[in-house]
């Protein structure tokens, strides 16, 4: 069909997408499915669930972990050029409804960096005094340095230091977690007492009301962010064999990773003396006084540092590529489309840079533990927007282009896209809806009064501000 050579092979190359000949392993893209989700700022807030986060783990990576890689996966091969998200809502559903997707997912990532940034800030502190991941000024000087830092290196591009980001995200992320699982291990194996229930029947989960249901939600955050990776799913040896098999993979060490990472947490911290910014390196301060080896708390909050800023250094730059294809289209504020000399969103960055230091300045003012959340939940919601549009725009363009090239097709056919996007987007739309219901948990103290009202307010206005700046092109 000549719809299907102008999308498989008449695609100039263009600096938004590198072009590789050398095909990805499936080790190799299970890796970077695993390394691109997971990260050290989540497993605190999740202990808390105890032994039921494995119940919980499971059923979000049935319901939304799952159909988010599959659906990611059809997209990314059938539209492989330059924009991501954007281009395949805007395929589907037009240019107003695909600006509204990259802005959820640029403005769920505004919300996200202050969480990460105090992980970053509080990792400084025990690599020198931990009792300063408790001064504030030194969480919002540290968090800024850091984010300023950051976007000023993007400035030369997402290409220029890809390497390093993935370097750092596999010593900084997955060596701390895997080091936290093994102290935990030794803790129990020594007889030491464990501060959860270890009893099997503690895995389902025993729920009495809505506001603990609601709680769990924020898993949603933690099982986020392969679209990243789309682009790279042409690339593989076999698609329509190591994708499903590569997604399979990443979707056990996600969980393995993350319920045994969170699970190490439960074991050796007490609910009520988390710190959902240092949780996990209470780990190793709690185990490591034990053993008489506090001398090695800064190397792993070392480690813990390079883990974070490897997420930042991709999203700083990532979500803002789709920015940079919708400027093409004349979709942003023509001062907005400056773009520095290799190809990086200057004026976006800096507007971006400028926005989460607000976000940082304003967590002073409130309980860390309360903003964690909050922050959490609002870039929960806004995400799933984009996931929401996502998972129609598959089904949309199953039926309106059929004869697009995909070297991937979501398996089952009609029946099977249907039950996978299907469930995904029904998903989506509900975890939005019960986002609004205040949470009961026990690390988190939040007046029910006002939290809904703010995040009502806070999600009206992120939906509705890019209709208005649509309007005014």
């Amino acid at each position: 069909m000549p719809e299907t050579k102008i999308h498989s092979s008449s695609i100039a190359p263009t600096s938004g997408v590198p072009q590789s000949k050398q095909k990805i392993s499936l080790f190799m893209l299970a890796m970077m499915n695993t390394a691109v989700v997971v990260g050290l700022e989540g497993l605190p807030e999740v202990s808390s669930f105890g032994l039921s986060l494995i119940f919980y783990y499971a059923v979000f990576t049935l319901i939304y972990f799952l159909p988010v890689g599959l659906v990611t996966a059809e997209l990314g091969v059938g539209w492989p050029g330059e924009g991501g998200v954007y281009r395949w809502v805007k395929e589907a559903l037009g240019e107003r409804i695909a600006f509204l997707a990259i802005w959820c997912q640029w403005l769920q990532i505004l919300v996200w960096y202050p969480t990460v940034l105090a992980v970053c800030a509080v990792s400084i502190a025990y690599m020198f005094d931990p009792t300063l991941g408790d001064n504030a000024w030194f969480v919002l000087l540290a968090s800024l340095a850091i984010f300023w830092g950051a976007t000023i290196i993007n400035f030369k591009g997402i290409h220029e230091s890809g390497w390093i980001t993935s370097f750092l995200l596999i010593v900084g992320t997955l060596i701390p977690v895997l080091a936290a699982i093994g102290l935990a291990a030794w803790w129990l194996l020594d007889g030491r007492g464990s501060v959860i229930p270890l009893e099997p029947s503690a895995i389902i989960p025993n729920i009495s009301s809505v506001g603990q249901f609601v709680g769990v939600l924020a898993i949603f955050s933690f099982l986020s962010g392969l679209e990243v990776n789309s682009v790279h799913f042409r690339n593989t040896k076999n698609p329509q064999r190591d994708i499903p098999r590569s997604l399979l993979i990443s979707g056990v060490l996600v969980l393995l990773v993350s319920i045994l990472g969170a699970l190490s947490v439960a074991v050796l911290v007490p609910v009520d003396s988390i710190n959902l910014a240092a949780g996990t390196l209470q780990v190793f301060e709690k185990v490591f006084n034990v053993l008489g080896v506090a001398w090695l708390l800064p190397v792993i909050a070392g480690c813990a540092l390079l883990g974070m800023i490897g997420h930042i250094m991709i999203w700083v730059i990532g979500p803002t590529e789709s920015l940079r294809v919708a400027a093409k289209d004349g979709l942003i504020p023509e001062t907005f489309q400056k773009m520095t000399k290799g190809g990086a969103p200057r004026n976006v960055m800096i507007m971006q840079a400028v926005i989460v230091s607000i976000i940082c300045l304003l967590g002073m003012l409130i309980n860390l533990n309360d903003v964690f959340y909050i922050l959490t939940i609002i870039s929960a919601q806004i995400y799933l927007v984009m996931y929401a549009l996502m998972f129609v725009s598959v089904i949309v363009l199953r039926f309106t282009k059929p004869d697009i090239e995909r070297s991937f097709r979501i398996p089952g056919g009609i029946i099977g896209l249907w039950v996978v996007a299907g469930t995904g987007l029904l998903t989506s739309v509900l975890g939005i809806c019960f986002m609004f219901i205040p949470p009961e948990m026990q690390d988190v103290s939040i007046n029910a009064t006002w939290f809904t009202p703010i995040l009502l307010l806070a999600f009206t206005g992120v939906i509705v501000l890019p209709f208005l700046l649509y309007k005014r092109m």
